[in-house]
């Protein structure tokens, strides 16, 4: 996983003895093996296994979704402070070998497209784009450029949680936290707990699983910034070809990979 990261440490370790002990019932599925906090403080809750597990199938399940994005980034400055980066992320997936990014956020701006040959990066405000040719499939493409090109897509996570392999292996414990409405809509709300990182995901109730929110932190940045995402889904939507492909103006100049960082025309940083 490269953008979720959820709760620090030390606050999922008061959610375990607190929330746990705390009157928030969970649904039978959800407890632990001998009904005791310090097991969940030791193990993933065979609950939460079942119900990620049961996310991520019915993410796999979608031949085609379009998904808006709200984010939050805590981004730590050199003297220590924090301070939160907004931002909107918006994709356009169709499966096998299609898929379209645009993010915004306060500090940078980007677009992503992939048409099953080719995976291109733009940079709208700087006038630069890159493309390389691409892998078989989304999951594979989306793999290539976090590790060929070093381009870290927003969300990207998503694709790993919508197949048949989850990345449960990254956590150590889990537990289930109580039931939370996100933008009206009924929840239940998970944590996961791993060595470098904390998840925390709300799955709408029902038959539809979505993850609907998604927290993360990652204990191995400094200051351990906080990254959250709330989600709004359209699934099985028909998206035309023309979104995934990318035609460059006349005033947009093609570079290499690599070169989209501080310095450039708008100012902006990051790829």
């Amino acid at each position: 996983m490269q953008n979720f990261r959820s709760l620090r440490q030390t606050v999922a370790a008061l959610a375990v003895a607190g929330l746990l002990s705390g009157g928030l019932a969970a649904p039978a599925a959800a407890a632990p093996p001998d009904g005791t906090k310090d097991a969940a403080a030791r193990t993933i809750d065979p609950g939460a296994v079942a119900a990620l597990t049961r996310m991520s199938g019915y993410l796999a399940g979608l031949k085609s979704f379009e998904l808006t994005a709200d984010t939050t980034m805590e981004a730590v400055l050199r003297d220590g402070h924090q301070v939160e980066v907004g931002g909107t992320v918006r994709y356009w997936v169709r499966r096998p070998d299609r898929i379209r990014i645009d993010s915004e956020t306060d500090a940078v701006t980007r677009q992503y497209f992939y048409d099953g040959k080719t995976f291109t990066l733009v940079a709208p405000l700087d006038g630069y784009f890159a493309r390389a040719e691409a892998k078989p499939t989304v999951r594979e493409t989306l793999a290539f450029a976090a590790q060929a090109l070093d381009v870290e897509l927003p969300l990207a996570d998503l694709m790993d949680w919508g197949s048949d392999t989850p990345p449960l292996k990254l956590f150590e414990r889990g537990f289930y936290v109580g039931t939370a409405k996100v933008g009206g809509v009924a929840t239940e709300h998970y944590a996961l707990i791993g060595k470098d990182l904390d998840l925390e995901v709300w799955i709408q109730q029902g038959d539809r699983p979505l993850p609907l929110k998604m927290a993360i932190v990652d204990r191995k940045a400094p200051g351990n910034p906080r990254f959250t995402a709330r989600l709004a889904w359209t699934p099985d939507v028909q998206i035309p070809d023309e979104t995934f492909s990318f035609k460059p103006t006349q005033d947009q100049t093609a570079i290499a990979f690599g070169r989209l960082k501080p310095g450039s025309k708008d100012g902006k940083a990051g790829k």
